[in-house]
């Protein structure tokens, strides 16, 4: 640090090299507090770039000026001034009502004042002034100021001083100056009537008009909010009872509902709990639930069940408290559902404090009852169209033998995830694969979790050698579930390729392999990107061995293409687990290496994809492929065998032509096509046909 004289800048500096490479993000974050603003023109950050040797470069990077006071902001003081109002309604020591009216008073001019800055300036570097989170303040700081309405420390100026705040504040909240609540579509999930945003919104004034009912306004804001939910379960909310953007928005939404829903029951005898898409948005939560994670958390807690991360929700979203809170308003109304509400709550590790963006304390005090009674739902596999999410189930609730994935076909753009095809494994209650959720918002490493790099995709490269990032929606053609096979093909429209497909099915009865099948046409080259949840990796030839937690391995075999190159890094890790990050592998076929480097669009670069991932325990034997000769010299016709100690566990055959084939598969007994339950018994020569349409995969058990 250097500051010389008063008539200097006062300098910060990092001395230590960054190694960077050309083409990627990255970012600084630091952290001020200005009391005041400076003299000068504020606060800026100077990046300078070195040459291989160590010597400067012309390359210099200046930020632009920050220079505004940044004093602490409401959002901060939420949680600490419910906990003081709380503790006033129990103890009735009026010092800890004092403590929430200033709070109070504090956070109420600062909404206001940054509500008139977000305005007049459209500013979306932080949400904090934005009509979500200003929508969930307002309805938390309407119960604060009821709790202590009557405690007799609030003078006549400061009651006349926070209504008129609070209904400034209401006023704003209808002004499309301020948020596009009008608009039925919007370009991006900060606007419009389908947004998180208007649902925070529309409920917050909805609280502040139930708890104020001497606002004027009053019936109008709860005419409004109650419009506003009506048409979002009508139009947003899907038939299976997502809120269609990830499940950690869809765990927002319902947050504001419930404590909608409980003051319009209490206050105005309106009933949504008896609505089927107010049921199906707790039932949601429950059906997408993950195994019990017996590595997420400390060494000492007990395994819990877990949200997956899609998107932009985490593992540890810990939204089954609202399951808790809930479920006694349905242990009459609907009390199988309330019963299969408290399982996923007590499994899923019992927390009752209200967490997340600008949580309301009391919620936690008031509503769970952990003496009602659980009872376990039948999960299957399952499929939500609406949201994207594919989940394949086996074992489900059999400790130590449940297996998990989730694969990602959505028909939504919500947050800008590149993820479209990603798949998260669990193998007997361990992650092996997760998706990594996201970061921050405005910290700067959301390029990161948003990009292609994070997830379990293909990258197929411009024309420049560099990757690209895949599209943000793709279409679901085909879902099959059975005892013996889950099966999922997605269209995935990348701009890079012709044609591509990705085929992602589980082979259950007995084998425990999930084939992966990138079926491609393009003349750009790809990367094979892949995170394992592991320690450490052994890659040989094709095949890569993750060392994986809880002594779990993923045996990773590439079919095709016939000869890979594999670097390895590190990429971020959802969740509480004991890594740091996942280990992240980039495949691709063996013309040179790094996806960054420019190849020939000639070379043979548009070759499938054909993977074999195999969750196992380090005592489990290696799988043995063999391929097999088919009647063709035709490249996109491939059969292969793949075996385990010496025992044929299935038969896969790839149709990758534009018509269907018949192969001649040699077999010492009958086979079954899982898919549409045929059986192909050998003729006299041994020999089964099984005709495979265009574009297809088959997967033939020997088991049957």
């Amino acid at each position: 640090m250097k500051h010389l004289s008063n008539n200097d800048h006062m300098q910060l500096s990092i001395t230590n090299s960054i190694p960077v490479h050309a083409k990627e993000h990255y970012s600084i974050q630091t952290t001020l507090r200005l009391d005041q603003h400076f003299s000068e023109d504020g606060v800026n950050i100077e990046v300078r770039f070195l040459d291989a040797t160590g010597q400067p470069l012309n390359e210099v990077y200046t930020s632009p000026s920050f220079n505004r006071k940044t004093p602490t902001n409401w959002a901060a003081l939420l949680e600490t001034a419910g906990a003081d109002a709380n503790v006033y309604m129990v103890t009735g020591d009026a010092v800890y009502a004092e403590r929430a009216k200033r709070k109070m008073l504090y956070m109420l001019t600062d909404m206001c004042q940054g509500m008139d800055i977000f305005k007049s300036t459209g500013w979306h570097d932080d949400d904090t002034y934005g009509a979500v989170h200003i929508g969930r303040g307002i309805a938390v700081l309407s119960v604060i100021y009821d709790q202590i309405a009557d405690s007799g420390i609030i003078l006549p100026q400061e009651s006349a001083d926070i209504h008129a705040k609070f209904h400034y504040i209401a006023e704003m909240m209808m002004d499309t100056a301020y948020y596009r609540f009008d608009l039925e579509q919007f370009p991006d999930e900060k606007g419009g009537k389908r947004s998180n945003w208007n649902a925070d919104r529309a409920t917050g004034l909805g609280i502040y008009a139930l708890i104020f009912p001497e606002e004027k306004l009053a019936d109008d804001y709860l005419a409004h909010a109650c419009a506003v939910v009506d048409w979002q379960l009508e139009h947003v909310v899907d038939q299976d009872g997502a809120w269609p953007e990830n499940i950690r928005y869809h765990g927002a939404v319902l947050h504001r509902y419930f404590l909608f829903f409980t003051l319009l029951q209490r206050l105005k005898g309106l009933d949504y709990w008896s609505r089927d898409k107010v049921k199906k948005m707790y039932r949601f939560l429950i059906d997408t639930v993950t195994p019990k994670d017996n590595v997420q958390g400390r060494s000492d807690s007990e395994p819990k069940l877990l949200s997956p991360a899609v998107g932009d929700s985490t593992v540890d979203d810990q939204w089954f408290r609202m399951l808790a809170y809930a479920a006694p308003f349905y242990a009459t109304l609907d009390a199988q559902l309330s019963r299969e509400m408290m399982w996923a709550w007590q499994h899923g590790g019992g927390v009752v404090r209200d967490t997340g963006a600008y949580p309301c304390t009391l919620l936690a005090l008031l509503y769970p009852q952990p003496e009602l009674p659980q009872d376990a739902p039948a999960l299957t596999s399952v499929h939500f169209p609406g949201m994207g999410y594919i989940i394949f189930r086996q074992h489900a609730g059999v400790w130590g033998r449940e297996n998990y994935a989730i694969f990602e076909s959505s028909p939504l753009t919500y947050h800008a995830h590149h993820d479209e095809g990603h798949f998260s494994i669990w193998a007997n209650g361990t992650p092996l694969t997760l998706d990594p959720g996201t970061g921050g918002y405005y910290n700067g490493d959301r390029h990161w979790y948003v990009n292609g790099h994070a997830h379990n995709v293909v990258q197929f490269m411009d024309e420049a050698g560099i990757c690209q990032n895949g599209p943000l929606k793709s279409l679901c053609e085909d879902v099959f579930f059975s005892n013996q096979l889950d099966y999922v093909r997605s269209k995935i429209p990348d701009v890079h390729a012709k044609g591509y497909h990705r085929h992602f099915a589980y082979v259950k009865a007995g084998v425990d392999v999930y084939v992966v099948w990138d079926h491609i046409r393009s003349q750009n080259n790809s990367v094979w990107n892949l995170h394992t949840t592991s320690t450490s990796s052994d890659i040989e030839k094709n095949r890569i061995m993750a060392h994986c937690l809880n002594d779990m391995k993923l045996e990773v075999t590439f079919l095709e293409p016939s000869g890979i190159s594999v670097s390895k890094d590190h990429g971020a890790v959802s969740g509480a687990y004991p890594l740091t990050a996942q280990e992240h592998f980039r495949i691709s076929s063996d013309f040179g290496g790094d996806c960054n480097v420019g190849r020939d669009s000639s070379s043979n670069c548009s070759h499938d994809y054909l993977t074999l991932l195999y969750p196992k325990n380090r005592e489990a034997s290696a799988l043995v492929i063999q391929s097999l000769p088919t009647d063709t010299d035709c490249p996109e016709l491939r059969m292969y065998k793949i075996l385990r100690d010496e025992q044929t566990m299935f038969y896969l055959l790839v149709n990758g032509t534009e018509q269907s084939y018949t192969f001649r598969c040699q077999a010492g007994a009958a086979l079954l096509n899982p898919h549409d339950k045929a059986t192909y018994s050998p003729n006299y020569n041994g020999e089964c046909h099984v005709q495979v349409e265009a574009g297809r995969l088959t997967i033939l058990l020997t088991n049957v």
